[in-house]
């Protein structure tokens, strides 16, 4: 699956500065975004392949300094098909590594509509698998006429032009995320490579204020895989050439991340898992389904057992370093940080098993809990009605990875089963005492009639 570095526009190439691959080298750009298409010429419709900036020699110079090429043209919903994937195709041989359809106002006529999916169906064998690509308005919501539906089934990748700068009522981090799940309600479905406006017209046509390299620098981060629009040409004032293209470092991770967990940490996780190509959604910093399944896929393709959680070696898969605790000798992953979670908190699919066969999976190690009931981990003993209300109550707290549990976390969750609102509980305080300090989880008398 490829990874999604950032990147940036280029529309005629002659006219940005000459030295534009140091320059990009400079920056740490790892991608650009050439334009080698147009349905137009002239300003009367004529497919034309733009070979005066795309060749093999071309493409080779930015390649031979670590940039990759993606070719980019616009499309008008236009029925000479036949001649745009030809224009298209000699493009492609000349060594792109993906291609991007630039399809705007035109094809909110519905009646451009069958002729925008005959234009991808042809055009979808000769792109690379995950590397083809649409363009087009930030927000669905605004332009619902615009053949969405078509151009997710068929492409990739979506690279909506988030355009901010000229944006006339507001432009906060709000209105953005506003763009983002328009796509969510409109069931779209491939991964968002958005592109962040910087163009000198926003002064100079529209009289508004050009975005900040502050605020762009921070929205390039924030997106793996996001690029800026466009290059400047030359006498243009535009922020594309002052800003670092090289991303974002994980931080160190101090917990096991899973399905149901939030915060910074887990926005960190969607950006690598997004710039990647792996499609966590939206980097909003909540573990939900979605992130789970990225989570897997990625572990799949590293090699690292498919539990969707993250710990030490999927964080160290993903570039990132774990914080060093001890583990008991155990070097399995996710199995170096011990927590108390919920079984509320659990997942649907882990509770179906759990109440199935009181079973505990081990994508969430040797519950202390079960444990303690029974030296076999996959059963429990005691009576049928006292599991049932054990399983029932979302606040029950159970150890994760328990060869790391303390004995405050031991002390907590006998506290808990000993609350005589429970009804049920049948370790006396010595009991807790004893095992708490010894950090031994087999109690007897746990949950059985005795």
């Amino acid at each position: 699956m490829a990874e999604h570095p950032h990147g940036v526009w280029i529309w005629n190439l002659s006219k940005i500065r000459t030295d534009y691959l140091d320059k990009l080298v400079e920056r740490q750009v790892k991608r650009v975004y050439l334009k080698v298409f147009d349905g137009r010429r002239n300003g009367v419709l004529n497919p034309t392949f733009w070979d005066w900036q795309c060749s093999s020699t071309i493409i080779q110079d930015f390649k031979s300094r670590g940039i990759q090429v993606y070719g980019w043209g616009y499309h008008y919903g236009t029925s000479d098909v036949d001649e745009q994937v030809d224009k298209v195709k000699q493009a492609i041989n000349c060594g792109l590594d993906g291609y991007v359809v630039d399809l705007e106002k035109e094809v909110e006529n519905h009646s451009t509509h069958p002729d925008v999916e005959k234009l991808l169906q042809q055009l979808r064998p000769l792109v690379v698998q995950g590397t083809f690509g649409y363009s087009s308005f930030a927000n669905p919501t605004i332009h619902p006429d615009v053949p969405w539906k078509i151009l997710d089934k068929h492409c990739d990748l979506a690279f909506p032009q988030i355009y901010f700068e000229k944006w006339t009522k507001k432009r906060t981090p709000e209105e953005v995320k506003d763009c983002f799940d328009a796509h969510k309600q409109f069931g779209l479905t491939k991964l968002i490579l958005p592109i962040w406006g910087s163009e000198d017209e926003t002064s100079t046509k529209y009289n508004l204020k050009l975005a900040t390299v502050e605020e762009l620098q921070d929205y390039l981060n924030n997106a793996p895989g996001s690029s800026i629009w466009r290059v400047p040409e030359n006498g243009e004032r535009a922020e594309a050439w002052n800003l670092k293209y090289s991303g974002f470092e994980l931080p160190i991770l101090e917990r096991i991340l899973r399905n149901g967990v939030a915060g910074d940490d887990v926005k960190a996780l969607q950006k690598a898992l997004n710039a990647r190509g792996f499609n966590a959604g939206t980097v909003e910093g909540d573990f939900g389904d979605k992130t789970e399944v990225a989570v897997r896929a990625f572990q799949t393709k590293a090699g690292i057992s498919a539990d969707g959680e993250v710990g030490e070696k999927t964080w160290a898969a993903l570039g990132g370093e774990f914080e060093d605790r001890p583990n008991d000798g155990d070097d399995s992953d996710d199995n170096s940080l011990a927590q108390l979670v919920k079984y509320g908190d659990l997942s649907a699919s882990d509770k179906t098993n759990i109440d199935n066969g009181f079973y505990f999976p081990p994508a969430y190690g040797n519950r202390f809990a079960n444990s303690a009931i029974f030296s076999n981990p996959k059963r429990w003993q005691g009576e049928a009605g006292q599991r049932a209300r054990y399983l029932q109550d979302a606040d029950m707290p159970i150890v994760a990875n328990p060869n790391n549990r303390s004995a405050e976390q031991i002390r907590k969750i006998i506290d808990w089963l000993s609350k005589p609102a429970n009804d049920w509980g049948k370790v006396t305080a010595d009991e807790a005492s004893q095992a708490a300090s010894q950090g031994i989880p087999a109690l007897p008398g746990f949950l059985t009639n005795s």
